[in-house]
C-alpha cells in the first residue's frame, strides 16, 4: 500500500515530459499514476466504508479505513492541486477550493469542446452521450462528485453551492454581452441540471425551480452562443416534469425545445430531441393534474404538446384519446351540475375535443391506429351528435 502512496506522491519529471497534453496521456510516468490511481479507488471503494463491507472482510477494511484511507484521500487532492493556479488559501476550507476551483471548472465548455463543435460536431454528440466515454471523463465525475458531495454533505454544501451558481447568473446577467462569461454560465447550467433530483426536493430550491427556469434557462433558448442553446435544452428536459403554477411558462418552454430541432448547430438539435422524450412523459403529469381540475389551460397545453409532435405522438395516441374522453365525461358531469354560463367545466370539455381532434389529425396518415380508438371515441359523438345524448 505504501508503494502506492509512494508512486502518487513522486514528483513527475519535467524532463523528457511531452508538451502536448494528448501525448502526456500515454507517457509513462502519467501512466503509472493513472493506473496506480485506479487500483486504490478500487480499494476504496470497497473497503473505505464499513457500511458497504462483506463480513469476511471486516478486519481488512477496519485496518485500511484507520491507516490507508485518509493517506490516499490527501494524495487525490494533492493531485488535484496541481490543477489549480497557486496555492491553497489558508483562510478558507479545503472543500471549498476543491469544489469552486477544481471540481466546478471541469464542469464549464472549454477550448477542446469549442473546437470539437466546430470541427467536428458529430464526434461532440457522440462523445456527449457515449457511456464509455463518460468513465473517463473529467466533466462527468466532476458532476458526480457535486451530486455525491450535496447527498451525503448537503446540510454544509448545498447551499453554498447554489450560492455559487446564483453568483454566476448575475455576473452573466449584469456583464455586457462581450464580456459575459459563457462558458462560467455553461457549467452553471451543467450543475442546476445535474442536481435537479436534489433541487426538485429540497425547499426553499423546490419552490423557486419556475422562475429560476423561467429567468436564466429559458432566455438561453434564444443566445447567440450554440453550446448555451444546447444546454438550455437538456436543463429544459430535466425540469419537464415539475409542477409549473403557470402553463403559459411550461408552453414556452416547449415551444422553444421544438425549435431548437431546427437550429443550425447539430449538438442543439440532438439535445432539443432528447428533451422532447421528457416532455412527452410530462403528459402523464398533466393528466393526473385533470383528474384533480377542470381547467382549459391544461387541456391546452396537452393540445399544443400533440401539435407539435406529430406523428410522433403515434405510440401515445390511444392512451391519450382514453385519458382525454374520460375528462371530457368528468367535465361534462361538473357542467351539468353547474347551471352557469362561464362554467370551466364546460370550457374544459370543449379543450378535451379540440385536443382529441388535433390527435386524430396528426395520426391521420396512420389509419390502422383509428381501429383502436374507434371504441372511446364513438359513445362521445353519440352524446354530441345525436338526439340520444340530449
Amino acid at each position: 500500500m505504501m508503494l502506492f502512496l509512494n508512486v502518487l506522491e513522486r514528483p513527475v519529471p519535467l524532463e523528457g515530459q511531452p508538451v502536448d497534453p494528448e501525448l502526456r496521456k500515454s507517457w509513462g510516468w502519467w501512466k503509472v499514476k493513472k493506473w496506480t490511481v485506479h487500483i486504490l479507488n478500487r480499494l476504496y471503494t470497497r473497503f473505505g466504508d464499513l457500511k458497504l463491507r462483506n463480513p469476511e472482510n471486516r478486519a481488512f477494511a477496519q485496518m485500511f479505513q484507520k491507516n490507508y484511507a485518509g493517506k490516499i484521500l490527501e494524495c487525490h487532492l494533492n493531485l488535484l492541486g496541481v490543477i489549480r493556479v497557486g496555492g491553497y488559501l489558508p483562510d478558507r476550507p479545503q472543500i471549498d477550493v476543491l469544489l469552486f476551483e477544481i471540481v466546478f471548472p471541469l464542469m464549464c465548455f472549454n477550448d477542446n469542446d469549442q473546437k470539437l463543435w466546430e470541427e467536428d460536431p458529430h464526434e461532440y454528440v457522440r462523445k456527449g452521450y457515449d457511456i464509455i466515454e463518460d468513465l473517463y471523463s473529467p466533466r462527468t465525475a466532476s458532476m458526480d462528485f457535486v451530486c455525491e458531495l450535496v447527498r451525503k454533505r448537503g446540510k454544509e454544501n448545498l447551499q453554498k453551492f447554489i450560492q455559487f451558481i446564483v453568483e454566476i447568473f448575475k455576473r452573466y446577467d449584469e456583464a455586457p454581452v462581450e464580456y459575459k462569461p459563457y462558458r462560467q454560465k455553461d457549467g452553471a447550467l451543467l450543475a442546476v441540471g445535474a442536481l435537479c433530483d436534489k433541487l426538485k426536493q429540497t425547499e426553499p430550491y423546490k419552490s423557486e425551480l419556475e422562475h429560476m427556469l423561467m429567468q436564466h434557462v429559458f432566455p438561453e433558448f434564444r443566445s447567440p452562443v450554440g453550446h448555451l442553446r444546447a444546454k438550455a435544452a437538456w436543463v429544459a428536459g430535466q425540469y419537464a416534469r415539475i409542477n409549473f403554477s403557470d402553463q403559459n411558462n411550461f408552453r414556452q418552454a416547449l415551444h422553444s425545445v421544438v425549435s431548437g430541432l431546427r437550429d443550425p448547430e447539430l449538438p442543439v438539435r440532438v439535445d432539443s430531441v432528447f428533451a422532447l422524450r421528457s416532455f412527452v412523459e410530462a403528459c402523464r403529469e398533466i393528466f393526473k393534474l385533470m383528474n384533480e381540475v377542470e381547467n382549459e389551460d391544461l387541456v391546452f397545453t396537452l393540445e399544443t404538446i400533440v401539435d407539435k409532435f406529430g406523428e410522433e405522438m403515434a405510440p401515445f395516441a390511444l392512451g391519450l384519446c382514453q385519458n382525454l374522453a374520460a375528462a371530457f365525461w368528468r367535465c361534462m358531469n361538473t357542467s351539468e351540475a353547474d347551471d352557469e354560463a362561464d362554467d370551466p367545466g364546460a370550457l374544459a370539455a370543449v379543450g378535451c375535443l379540440r385536443a382529441i381532434s388535433t390527435i386524430l389529425e396528426s395520426v391521420s396518415r396512420l389509419p390502422q391506429l383509428f381501429v383502436q380508438i374507434e371504441p372511446t371515441l364513438l359513445p362521445i359523438m353519440r352524446r354530441m351528435l345525436t338526439t340520444d345524448g340530449q
